[in-house]
């Protein structure tokens, strides 16, 4: 599977207006943990392994010096987590929902709708965390699926579970 983060405003036609680069946030991410594009992701989906690919454009990581790490992280993974949601399974980016609907993005395939969590972490087991937004998600009140994705950064890895 390939994830090519510098494409994912053409295949999340919804994200053109966003003022957040979150193909640019996954590329420093990714960089700031040692890594050159592409880089090959794990992937565990309910149980389910394979790999990926993530593909971004050189980022110049003096930029890191004036932006928040942890919006760096969450923004960087929410752009592997789209990028997945898509190539996996065709998901479009709707919209991104709203604090206190218990999730971060409602996706779209041309049958349904998806309530996606998403967290990241620079280091650690992503499995814990895992649980945790798999609860936050099943929590989402919106008549839709759920799935919850955690993308760790320093082995990379892209942890995904039904809720």
């Amino acid at each position: 599977m390939r994830l090519a983060l510098d494409e994912l405003r053409s295949v999340h036609p919804a994200l053109r207006g966003d003022p957040i680069d979150l193909s640019r946030c996954g590329g420093l991410a990714l960089q700031r943990s040692g890594h050159a594009s592409p880089v090959r992701s794990s992937i565990d989906h309910d149980g389910h392994e394979g790999t990926a690919d993530i593909e971004w454009a050189f980022q110049d990581l003096a930029i890191l010096e004036v932006l928040d790490s942890n919006r760096v992280t969450e923004d960087g993974a929410e752009a592997i987590a789209l990028a997945y949601a898509n190539s996996n399974a065709g998901w479009v980016v709707k919209r991104r929902l709203q604090r206190g609907e218990s999730a971060d993005w409602l996706l779209q395939d041309g049958t349904g709708w998806l309530a996606l969590e998403v967290s990241g972490t620079i280091s650690g087991d992503p499995v814990a965390r895992l649980e945790e937004k798999k609860r936050q998600v099943a929590r989402c009140s919106l008549p839709a699926g759920r799935l919850a994705i955690v993308v760790a950064f320093d082995r990379p890895s892209i942890v995904a579970a039904s809720a």
